[in-house]
């Protein structure tokens, strides 16, 4: 089986999203393409929403794609322990033995790959896939993929076209009042209005 991952906060998660899972969900005729929000994350603060309503975001966004993704829980289930990416990448690998799994990140994240934590384990469990981004180019990112490739590490690079949306915009918008209709799927900005989140009153 071909898996795909990309985690992330998702919040929200948005068509920005949804757009770059079915690109290479297609690139790479993945059999699955799993969304994982995290719970707590090594390098950023705490959301101000629970990793419980971040997930089922995830899942209303999932379910408007007829079954291309999944949510995918796991690092919401470990709630209190910081979600490292080797140890999600293990245990998909013991929940799905002989899978390849394919984790999408951005350019960013790609460039300090060999700094993550535990990567001489990490490199092991999946091939990691990225695409030009934020004045990171092509060129640059398939340098570094061949530098990981000496290190033992697989990577792909693709010039993928990507949608301008980030979920600081659309929490910006929600917040000032402004339209987040098309950015996000139907099923998640009905969930952010009926729940008020991102927005200054509660």
């Amino acid at each position: 089986m071909r898996i795909g991952f990309l985690g992330g906060t998702f919040n929200p998660p948005h068509n920005g999203h949804l757009n770059l899972a079915a690109q290479w969900a297609k690139r790479l005729s993945l059999d699955r393409f799993l969304l994982t929000p995290t719970g707590t994350p090594p390098h950023k603060r705490n959301s101000d929403v629970p990793g419980g309503t971040r997930l089922e975001m995830c899942r209303i966004a999932a379910a408007e794609t007829g079954g291309m993704l999944e949510a995918y829980d796991f690092e919401v289930r470990r709630s209190g322990q910081k979600s490292y990416s080797v140890i999600t990448l293990s245990a998909l690998h013991e929940e799905y033995p002989d899978s390849e799994i394919y984790m999408v990140m951005g350019a960013d994240m790609f460039v300090t790959l060999e700094s993550w934590y535990d990567f001489e384990r990490l490199k092991t469990l999946a091939t990691f896939c990225t695409m030009p981004r934020d004045g990171i180019t092509f060129r640059q990112l398939e340098a570094h993929r061949l530098h990981l490739r000496e290190l033992g590490c697989a990577g792909l690079v693709a010039d993928l076209p990507e949608m301008d949306i980030s979920s600081s915009e659309i929490r910006r918008r929600v917040c000032v009042g402004e339209s987040i209709h098309g950015l996000v799927p139907d099923g998640v900005e009905e969930y952010i209005y009926s729940r008020r989140l991102y927005s200054k009153q509660k």
